[in-house]
C-alpha cells in the first residue's frame, strides 16, 4: 500500500499536490476598486454623449453626428487612461462605439428630416 507521504515510484502515479493558479492570472481576471473608480478616455466619453444628444435632438443630427463619428473614431481602441485598468479600457470601447452607432443614426435621421422639411 502506497501512502501519499511516500516516494513516487510507480509511473504514472503523480502524489504531487495540485499546483496553484499563478498570482498574476488572478490579478489579470478580476476587477479591482481602483477599476471601478478609473475615467475612461475622454475621448469616447464626449463621442458617446455627442452621439446620444444629437439623436436626441434631431435637428442638431447633421452638425453633431459627423462630429461623434469622428471622435469615436479616433478613441477607439486607446483604452482608458490607466493602462493598466481594464475596466476602463473596454468602458471607451464600448463609449466609442455607442458613439460611433449614434452618431451614423442621428445624421442619417437628421438629414432626412431637413431634406423633408427643404423639400416641401
Amino acid at each position: 500500500m502506497l501512502s501519499p507521504y511516500m516516494s513516487n515510484d510507480l509511473p504514472g502515479l503523480d502524489l504531487q499536490p495540485p499546483k496553484s493558479p499563478e498570482h498574476s492570472d488572478l490579478e489579470k481576471s478580476a476587477i479591482s476598486v481602483v477599476d471601478l473608480l478609473v475615467p475612461t478616455n475622454p475621448l469616447a466619453a464626449v463621442s458617446c454623449w455627442l452621439g446620444v444628444f444629437s439623436l436626441l435632438l434631431c435637428i442638431t443630427g447633421p452638425v453633431l453626428g459627423p462630429i461623434a463619428v469622428i471622435i469615436g473614431w479616433f478613441s477607439f481602441g486607446r483604452g482608458g487612461p490607466v493602462p493598466e485598468s481594464r475596466y476602463g479600457a473596454m468602458a471607451s470601447n464600448a463609449r466609442s462605439i455607442i458613439g460611433i452607432i449614434t452618431g451614423v443614426l442621428s445624421t442619417v435621421i437628421g438629414a432626412f428630416f431637413l431634406w423633408l422639411f427643404y423639400s416641401s
